[in-house]
């Protein structure tokens, strides 16, 4: 007798591969062979992991179904990424690249099958997807939000066969673009990760060391009244309230001279004539925008447009979801205030390049702080270093570069230095200098807190973690050392408060990885396992370093699942051969005793790693 059928809400998966008959036309075996391959080693892999069923396999496709939407974006982001990594040197014609839909709907469950329209709708949206890359529907979206390292972006309501009513379709575009590989956290010792998010936060101070004989310094700025949907009360509330806050956000960058809303207002109407707006005010930016609501998520459509030439020097969409009590979601202050530091910091190293100022003690610092954030291997220090020490030599009250030295060396000192006490002597000497010479800047006070972090004066460091809050609560990379430091004196709720802050103002921002391990860190120590492991695979989707599957080997083994935490220990120690109990317990130093460290430790040891 045949078993009922039965109706469930399921995440659904649905791929193929792009051009699969044409290349089995061309190279049957090969191809056969090819993706044969690729189903054993990365696509079946990658949805086990996750907690997916395979329903079903046709050809070059294949049917999952997950538990989650979130599980079933992440096996799709760990298999995009995978395979991207693969076809890096492969020839175009021998390629292997799948599309990728997702949906979460209502579907019908036999005992061998599944169907119904919400296998219908993923299938549709799988077409939807470019060749690499993955496409999921609003539902899905409302699920994920975008704390996955990726960005997700609206390509709009399709109306699709067989399906009554337009589906709502999200883009994820993976970092780099859908054939990118995430950059790595790199080999970097794990107790640097609160500091990763820092040199972000730099580029904002080094706009205020711009040489002053600039007509139009690169920091000047107006921000535009924010455009709204006619008769809509609510959302040209929203935007007259969110041009408010980035105005006074931008306004809390030290240096940036930003035009005051009240003026900028008198130009809203007028925005169509950017180069006029520039030659009256004196700014080289303008940020321009417009607001949406439709009923779901709030959608900021915005762009960076040079005044000179009127040109778009950057545009991006931001999404968050609107807040009950009709105010501005964090999320969009805290993401639009992080990109403008990156975009600002971008397009000066390129205009900076070849110009007349590529030798000045500004520019020097910008490359360094740019070196910095994108460094992957503590061998990348030493040159680092040297060009803060060149930056300095220029002027050596350049707080930007101070305080980017300062946390060059203290990463040094911690990695190894054979003069490691010389170098956090003289950390602690240029971040006592930066915030001797500008107490006003939230950076320095970040660089001065840092300091005093790897120094262990854990209660100095809460202090001037307090000024560079008081002085920017939106910068990303104070509210992930305020977590770092209650995670190290054991405040186990007070840490995750914080990263959770942290990861607020910005769920697409590049510091994500590192948070999401944070937070995984600060749920150990509260012997919360489950939602733990959550967060360290919710950290490698953005990539996968040492320390996220460290965390992931004790989690598992506390929480009483053997198989996983065997899986993390061994993918531990491909990354870290060398990694062993003992060697850890070396590496924190005085921090071993800590109850954090402890818990740690009886995991890793709980899930077989050697003493």
């Amino acid at each position: 007798m045949s078993t009922p059928s039965t109706r469930r809400l399921a995440a659904v998966l649905i791929a193929d591969v792009a051009g699969y008959s044409r290349m089995m036309e061309r190279d049957e075996p090969g191809t056969h062979a090819r993706v044969a391959a690729i189903r054993s080693e990365v696509t079946d892999p990658a949805v086990l992991r996750h907690g997916g069923r395979i329903v079903r396999t046709v050809g070059d496709g294949f049917l999952v179904e997950f538990p989650s939407a979130m599980s079933a974006l992440e096996a799709a982001i760990e298999i995009q990424r995978e395979m991207a990594a693969r076809n890096r040197d492969v020839p175009a014609l021998q390629r292997i690249d799948h599309r990728i839909g997702i949906n979460l709907g209502d579907i019908i469950v036999d005992e061998h099958d599944i169907a119904g329209t919400g296998v219908n709708v993923a299938a549709r949206i799988e077409a939807l997807a470019p060749p690499g890359g993955i496409a999921i529907s609003g539902t899905v979206r409302d699920q994920v939000r975008q704390d996955l390292g990726v960005r997700l972006v609206d390509a709009g309501r399709h109306q699709v066969k067989n399906i009554t009513r337009p589906i709502r379709v999200f883009q994820v575009e993976l970092e780099g673009g859908a054939a990118a590989r995430p950059r790595r956290r790199g080999k970097l010792p794990w107790r640097w990760a609160a500091a990763a998010v820092v040199p972000l936060a730099l580029a904002t101070a080094l706009l205020a060391f711009w040489p002053l004989e600039q007509e139009a310094p690169p920091q000047s700025l107006i921000v535009l009244p924010f455009d709204h949907p006619p008769q809509s009360p609510r959302t040209a509330a929203l935007a007259e309230a969110l041009t408010r806050q980035i105005t006074g956000a931008a306004s809390q960058l030290p240096g940036a001279t930003v035009i005051a809303p009240t003026v900028a207002a008198q130009y809203g109407a007028q925005r169509g004539d950017i180069r006029r707006i520039g030659r009256e005010l004196k700014v080289r930016y303008a940020l321009d925008g417009r607001v949406d609501d439709d009923g779901g998520d709030l959608r900021l459509v915005v762009q960076v447009v040079d005044t000179a030439s009127a040109s778009s020097l950057w545009s991006g969409t931001l999404q968050a979801p609107p807040n009950a009590d009709g105010s501005v979601p964090l999320a969009l202050v805290g993401e639009l205030s992080d990109s403008l530091r990156s975009v600002l910091r971008s397009l000066e190293l390129k205009r900076l390049a070849s110009g007349r100022d590529a030798a000045s003690a500004y520019a020097v610092a910008l490359a360094a702080v740019d070196a910095l954030e994108r460094s992957t291997d503590g061998d990348q220090l030493p040159a680092i270093r040297a060009r803060f020490e060149q930056a300095l030599a220029l002027d050596p009250q350049h707080v930007p570069a101070l305080s980017g030295y300062a946390h060059t060396l203290v990463y040094l000192a911690d990695a190894g230095a054979s003069d490691a006490e010389a170098l956090r002597r003289r950390a602690d000497e240029a971040s006592s200098q930066a915030v001797t010479l500008r107490p006003d800047s939230a950076e320095a006070w970040n660089a001065r807190a840092n300091v005093l972090h790897f120094q262990g004066r854990y209660d100095a460091a809460s202090e001037a973690l307090r000024h560079g809050l008081r002085l920017n609560p939106y910068l990303v990379s104070l509210q992930a050392l305020d977590g770092q430091l209650h995670l190290v004196q054991d405040r186990g709720e007070e840490s995750l408060a914080a990263i959770d802050r942290a990861i607020a103002l910005n769920p697409v921002g590049p510091a994500q990885g590192v948070l999401m391990q944070q937070r995984g860190r600060a749920l150990l120590l509260l012997g919360r396992y489950e939602e733990a492991i959550r967060a360290g695979e919710r950290g490698i989707a953005f990539s996968a370093e040492w320390s996220d599957y460290m965390l992931l080997a004790a989690a598992h083994a506390l929480y009483g699942n053997g198989e996983r935490a065997a899986w993390a220990r061994r993918e531990l120690l491909k990354l870290r051969p060398e990694f062993t109990i003992g060697w850890h317990r070396e590496l924190v130093g005085s921090r071993a005793q800590s109850r954090y460290v402890q818990t740690l430790h009886d995991g890793l040891a709980k899930a077989g790693v050697p003493q």
